[in-house]
Order: structure tokens, then C-alpha cells, then sequence
């Protein structure tokens, strides 16, 4: 899953998409201001409205899809 990130958070234009995780929770990455990613994508960062902010271990990731 990690090359499968990478690829939605570095390409260019950004276009929204969606994680689903291990545990039934999605995450939709609307904007590039959604999103922080370590160098490696191995780890992501979600920021949420209403200030939820969720770190995301790239191992628990088993869907990305785009929105």
C-alpha cells in the first residue's frame, strides 16, 4: 500500500481520494491541506475538520481509493 499512497499524495495536480483502515474508518483527503505525509509515506497524517487530526501507520491502510 505504501507505492499506492505515494502515488495519491504526490501527484500533481492533487485530487481528492480516500483511505479506508483495518479497523472500518475512512479518512477523505478533500485538499492538500488534509494531508501531511513523511518523506517515505510510510506514515500519514489527516487533518480533519473541527481539528480532528489522525495519525495513519501506512500497515493498517487496506484500501485507497480515489473520491
Amino acid at each position: 500500500k505504501v507505492s499506492e499512497l505515494a502515488s495519491m499524495v504526490e501527484r500533481e495536480p492533487f485530487r481528492p481520494f480516500i483511505v479506508r483502515l483495518n479497523n472500518g474508518a475512512k479518512y477523505h483527503f478533500k485538499t492538500r491541506r488534509d494531508l501531511g505525509a513523511s518523506k517515505d509515506c510510510h506514515m500519514l497524517f489527516y487533518f480533519g475538520d473541527a481539528g480532528e487530526n489522525v495519525r495513519i501507520d501506512a500497515e493498517s491502510v487496506v484500501e485507497v481509493f480515489e473520491r
